[in-house]
């Protein structure tokens, strides 16, 4: 265990004790994985979305926030730019989302 990451000096014995060296370090414990979520079986069943912003610098088309879609099954993501995240703003984004993946997948939309 000595030597693992240079010019860093372990004093004292270490002992594992079913827990990885990272998590020893990080003063973490290791906990198994067992939640898979909630994750979806139908393409657009759920989509998921995130406004960013404001930036400090406005794009070269005036935006100062993007909206991020998510979809709950595929993960596929969608970003879009905003010039104001107004409730008008993010609906014409949303919907012309909607008719987009309809066109693409031939499912609709069903839970924002």
């Amino acid at each position: 265990m000595h030597r693992l990451v240079d010019r860093l000096n372990v004093h004292r014995d270490l002992k594992l004790d079913s827990q990885c060296e990272d998590c020893i370090f990080g003063k973490h414990t290791m906990h198994p994985y067992t939640n898979k979520g909630d994750r979806k079986k139908e393409v657009l069943k759920r989509i998921h979305i995130n406004i960013w912003g404001p930036a400090q610098t406005r794009s070269a088309e005036g935006s100062l926030y993007f909206m991020m879609i998510v979809n709950g099954f595929s993960s596929y993501k969608s970003t879009a730019f905003l010039s104001t995240k107004s409730a008008d703003a993010t609906l014409k984004v949303l919907k012309a989302y909607q008719i987009e993946a309809k066109c693409q997948t031939g499912y609709k939309l069903k839970q924002v």
